[in-house]
């Protein structure tokens, strides 16, 4: 699933069950929804990020329905948005003070904190508008420190939705009938 604690972040195709009698033609509807997510996700950009994501989308029988959702970590993140703080909390979540924003070499190379302490020293500073920012200076070289990234407490992230709802989940569950059709060799249902 999505997540548990957000409202309305699984698709739950009991709710159409009572127009769709046929347990297969669940199956084949939940599988049409689940493609569609999992195409959205790969299509983004950031294709380890997305291709993850895409991957862990799912779908599975739930008593006279079936469940699609996404197990992945940030999947209700990306779908609704919301505030992102430090120290983290739940799964997977590390206990760091700030969260690090990549900025300039760090941004262009996509590295995190762990990455840029292998090719450079890092130290923070604040600026004189009172931001901390992660510098660092390079290692076995004389170039100069550069700033690699922003240390902020919160962020607030917009919603990026690419899980289908409104008109795009219609349209999956319509294609899932007609395939389901097809299927049988376009006998009604």
């Amino acid at each position: 699933m999505i997540k548990a604690d957000v409202k309305n972040t699984v698709i739950d195709l009991r709710k159409i069950a009572g127009s769709l009698s046929s347990t297969q033609l669940l199956r084949r509807v939940a599988a049409e929804v689940a493609n569609v997510a999992r195409n959205e996700a790969y299509s983004r950009p950031g294709r380890s990020f997305w291709r993850k994501m895409g991957n862990s989308v799912s779908h599975a029988p739930k008593g006279q329905g079936y469940i699609v959702g996404a197990t992945h970590e940030a999947a209700a993140q990306k779908q609704f948005g919301g505030v992102i703080e430090a120290p983290g909390k739940g799964p997977g979540a590390v206990k760091a003070k700030a969260l690090t924003i990549p900025l300039g070499l760090a941004r262009e190379n996509r590295w995190d904190a762990d990455d840029a302490a292998m090719r450079f020293d890092l130290f923070m500073a604040k600026t004189k508008s009172g931001k901390r920012m992660l510098f660092g200076k390079p290692r076995n070289t004389k170039g100069e420190a550069q700033p690699l990234f922003l240390l902020r407490k919160r962020v607030s992230q917009r919603a990026e939705p690419w899980f289908p709802a409104g008109e795009r989940l219609n349209r999956a569950i319509a294609t899932g009938i007609d395939d389901y059709k097809r299927a049988l060799g376009g006998s009604n249902v």
